[in-house]
């Protein structure tokens, strides 16, 4: 540890070492925070529900290792730092048992249906995606349920549909009846279209 100055040697001095004294309690002062700057910064002990994986895998950690390092930070500085940033993690983490209560006495088996269909229909990137957002609320899987209902109809709808009827040529020339074809008055080009497409349809 620098020696320390004395209350003495302060009065002591004389005006034109006033400079020189000043200099020499910042070097003292500075040492000794110096002294207190670990080689490497430990994270305090985290909350339940917080991981070291979850807070050391975050760009935000390194950052501020780096800041406390740069700023002469000791481990109680930079624990405090860490613990800030814990505190906004706790913040955004999502009250699991809360979320399942508002999903009703089906919840587990609700939520495992979800995940095990989008397992199989989305890459594992995606998928762990989905269960990190969608997957941890109420209304997150509500919408992913009604997203697999919408895309289970759709696929009844195509395997159940009945396919359109094989016009005829008195069927063609039933539809050149309508005024919608030969009228001015009443021409609709859509129309109009559709019959030439049958036409041309059944003279290959």
């Amino acid at each position: 540890m620098a020696e320390e100055i004395t209350e003495q040697e302060i009065l002591d001095a004389v005006p034109a070492e006033e400079e020189t004294l000043k200099e020499k309690i910042m070097n003292d002062l500075a040492s000794e925070h110096d002294a207190n700057v670990p080689e490497t910064y430990e994270l305090p002990a985290l909350p339940d529900g917080i991981t070291e994986e979850m807070v050391t895998d975050n760009p935000m950690t390194a950052w501020w290792g780096e800041t406390a390092k740069a700023n002469g930070m000791n481990q109680e500085e930079y624990e405090s730092g860490i613990g800030a940033y814990v505190e906004m993690m706790q913040a955004q983490q999502p009250n699991i048992a809360a979320e399942m209560e508002a999903l009703g006495e089906n919840a587990e088996s609700r939520v495992e249906a979800v995940n095990a269909w989008a397992g199989k229909n989305f890459p594992p990137e995606e998928f762990e995606a989905i269960q990190y957002s969608l997957g941890t609320s109420a209304s997150g899987i509500q919408a992913m349920e009604r997203i697999i209902s919408m895309q289970n109809s759709g696929v009844r709808s195509e395997q159940y549909a009945q396919p359109e009827k094989q016009l005829t040529m008195a069927d063609a020339r039933a539809m050149m009846a309508d005024p919608r074809y030969h009228d001015p008055r009443h021409r609709d080009d859509a129309y109009v279209a559709k019959v030439d497409a049958a036409f041309r349809m059944l003279t290959r």
